[in-house]
């Protein structure tokens, strides 16, 4: 009888344990509501950049001559690629629902940030490619392509910033949510929960 009542009661501290280190679903809705929150604040600020681009750039082609009609020509052809990713962007995270499980909350952070890896490595491609136009307009007498290599300087110097800050401020999230499983632990068909006291 002494057995039974010390396994029972430690199940229940055991299970007490599990259910702390898992987030309720108020918390696990936050969590969804801040990623999503953030991720759209992130679309808003690339908006911001392109908008402010096409307009300056719009501008600044038709006002100036040499290089820098093509740099600013560039920078507005650039930002219409920006503006529509933006806008698609942000309008699939409005129709977002914050209510989704464990399982998906993780796939999510894990799939923003996958992608987020890849553009920063796009980025620096990018830049490379204007250093190369750049470089080959200086050879080849071509204010065409030295404006153009260096709007794609800026434009991939911007993308990998904002790729990077993305990155690292999802990645935050999605650590502290992943730390509050650390307490469980699987091992073939045993389950194991580390208690703090």
């Amino acid at each position: 009888m002494k057995k039974t009542l010390l396994l029972f009661l430690l199940l229940q501290v055991m299970f007490v344990g599990w259910i702390h280190a898992q987030p309720t679903s108020d918390e696990l809705r936050q969590i969804n509501k801040d990623r999503i929150a953030m991720n759209s604040q992130g679309m808003l600020i690339l908006g911001g950049w392109a908008v402010s681009n096409l307009i300056v750039g719009g501008i600044g082609m038709t006002q100036t001559e040499g290089n820098t009609k093509y740099f600013h020509q560039m920078n507005a052809a650039w930002n219409t690629v920006n503006l529509g990713i933006a806008g698609f962007g942000y309008a699939g995270l409005r129709g977002q629902s914050a209510s989704i499980g464990l399982a998906e909350t993780i796939r999510e952070f894990q799939s923003f940030e996958n992608i987020l890896l890849f553009n920063a490595g796009l980025d620096v491609g990018y830049m490379a490619l204007g250093g190369y136009l750049w470089e080959r307009g200086l050879r080849k007498d071509s204010d065409r392509l030295v404006g153009y290599g260096q709007s794609i300087i800026l434009q991939g110097g911007f993308l990998f910033t904002f790729d990077l800050i993305l990155y690292f401020l999802s990645r935050s999230e999605s650590s502290a949510l992943i730390d509050t499983l650390n307490n469980i632990q699987l091992r073939g068909s045993e389950i194991g929960f580390n208690l703090t006291f």
